[in-house]
Order: C-alpha cells, then structure tokens, then sequence
C-alpha cells in the first residue's frame, strides 16, 4: 500500500484500537462524538495558555503571573481563561464546577513553575507537528507535540507533554508508554544525533508532577515492528474486527496494571445512572445508545459530528447538518422482545 493511502498512527489511535476494537470502530469509522466533561475543557484551555506563553513577545505576561501567583496578575490570560469557559458553558450546555476557574489556575501555575522556558536549551516552537512515513517496516504516524527543547551540550532532545488527568501513569501504561514510545521514535528521526527524553507533566499533582521515560534503540526497533503490525489492521478494519476484541471480554486489571479491560466500560448498567454521591456515573461513551448531530456533504459523506448542534463548525458549500441515532455497543445492547400478535 502506498504510503499516501495509509491510514495515521497516533498515540490515541493506538490507545483506542487497543483498549477495545469496538471503541474504535465507534470512533473512526462510524464517527460517534464524544460529550465533553469541564476535566477535558480544563486541560484545552491549559494548552491554549501554556501555547500563548511560550511566544517571546508573551514574556511579560509569564512574570506577570509568577510575580503575583495567580494568572489575575495577567489581565490577558485571565480574560481569556474566563472567555473560554463562557464559551464552553454556553455551547456544551452543562454546569461546571464551582471551582473550575481556581482548578485552571492552579494547573496552569503547576506548568509554569516547572521550568517553562527549558533554561539552556533551544526552544522549539510548541505544537511541533510530526507526519513520518516509514516504508520498512510500513507505517505512517501522525500528532503533535506540546513541548520539545533541543540541549545540544547533554545530546539530548526533551520532548514534555501536559496532562490533565487525574491519575498517573502506572504498569504497563507507565513502562511501555505508546505516547512516550511514539515521540522517542520521532525524536530518532527528526533529531537522530540527539538522545530523546519524554516527560509528562501532570499538572493536577503540583508536588511530584513529572514521570519521565527513556528508551533504547532496540525498544524503538520493535516499536516500529508493533507499528507496523497495527498499520496492516487499521487498514483493512472491518465491523467483523470491531467485534473480535471487547473490552468487556478482557480479563479485569490486577492492582497496579493501570487502566484496562472491564473498566474501559465503565459500571453504569444505563445512561445517566447516579452514583450515591449524586454524581452522573461514568461509561465508555460508545456504551449506550445515542442521539447527536451530523454535517454532511452532497454524496451524504459524514464531514464531522457532535453531540450538541452548537459545536458543529459553520457549514461549507453543499453540506447539511442531519440527525443521527447509534444503537449503542453491541455488548450491552438491550434485546427488544418481538412484536406478540396475540398481545392485545
């Protein structure tokens, strides 16, 4: 297959393909959208700011919030922050939480504190953007990354990533990290006479933050050898494959193997199930059944889809926004007893 034609890798790709073949064939074949949560716009409108403040003509802003502690002591960034969640409140229509303008604030202090600007290295304009086709082993890898900071006196290339989450990385999410992989693999190539260094920056854990990775050449010879495997699948997906590999067939995590299996389902037995606290349950989002919105062109192509009508993007000449219904994961679809004819 030319390289051309070769669907992308990337880490989310992966992560999804490899939680449950379900997961991704709801995702990127038939293009089910994901409703956000205020934890997801928390951690976009991190990046959006840590983004803005790397530009050297932004520098004085970034003293500015240090000097003072808090992203008020930036009249721009904290006009942006408060724009930005009006917005996502008036489009996802959801209440927020009470203290998600302090939690934005404390997680953008979290990355600002953690030697920002990489002292004594180059840096590379954020959002580096990577497109790598490699023929032998085949595979086409695709994203972005957050940070990287060339140190030419170490030979080192640091590549950091922000994350949102609640939880660190643990077993083998921590040891045989895809994303981590991924990059180190970029950096080979980008960067070949530099070694690469990947960390993650949680910014919900302002005392311990960091968990960073290396790896050796032969780990990356066999991270191509994986790719390619998994390039060879994803080109050739069927709803046959989608079927093959449940998450809810896995075997359930033992302690310290991290997220997987079972619990990539979630427990709520239906939508908007309420957990004793009062609080909405959590479940794979391509559990249950769904109702959502769908741009379309003239050959009834889907363009892009949503679950709330405002987050679509301004239609294009020919497109149409239609309504769609999914049917929910097979797996935990409710069987409809069939018409009785003697029932009346």
């Amino acid at each position: 297959m030319d390289g051309k034609d070769l669907a992308p890798l990337s880490a989310s790709r992966i992560k999804n393909l490899t939680s449950c073949h379900w997961s991704y064939w709801a995702r990127y074949h038939l293009m089910i959208p994901q409703s956000n949560n205020s934890g997801a716009l928390r951690g976009s409108i991190c990046h959006m700011v840590f983004e803005f403040l790397l530009k050297k003509k932004h520098k004085k802003h970034y003293d500015a919030i240090i000097e003072s502690n808090n992203i008020q002591g930036s009249e721009a960034v904290d006009r942006y922050v408060k724009s930005s969640i009006a917005r996502d409140a008036r489009i996802y229509e959801f209440m927020l939480d009470p203290e998600h303008y302090e939690l934005i604030n404390e997680m953008i202090l979290v990355g600002l504190k953690d030697d920002f600007f990489c002292k004594g290295s180059k840096l590379l304009d954020p959002e580096y953007s990577f497109n790598i086709y490699n023929e032998e082993p085949q595979y086409l890898i695709r994203g972005f990354i957050d940070k990287a900071a060339e140190y030419k006196r170490k030979k080192e290339i640091l590549i950091k990533d922000y994350k949102s989450s609640k939880s660190k990385f643990e077993g083998e999410d921590l040891e045989s990290n895809v994303q981590a992989m991924m990059y180190s693999l970029v950096a080979r190539k980008v960067w070949p006479k530099l070694k690469p260094v990947v960390q993650f920056l949680f910014l919900k854990f302002p005392e311990d933050p960091i968990q960073e990775l290396r790896y050796q050449d032969e780990q990356l010879d066999g991270f191509e050898l994986y790719l390619n495997e998994l390039s060879k699948l994803i080109n050739n997906f069927t709803e046959e494959d989608a079927k093959s590999n449940f998450a809810a067939d896995q075997k359930f995590p033992a302690k310290g193997e991290g997220f997987k299996g079972p619990l990539n389902c979630g427990f709520a037995k239906h939508k908007g199930q309420l957990k004793k606290d009062g609080s909405v349950m959590w479940h794979c989002p391509y559990k249950f059944d769904l109702d959502y919105y769908a741009i379309v062109d003239e050959k009834d192509n889907i363009v892009t889809t949503a679950i709330n009508e405002k987050e679509l993007p301004e239609l294009k000449d020919g497109q149409k926004i239609t309504t769609k219904h999914y049917d929910g994961c097979p797996k935990f679809q409710t069987k409809k007893e069939e018409d009785d004819p003697f029932d009346f």
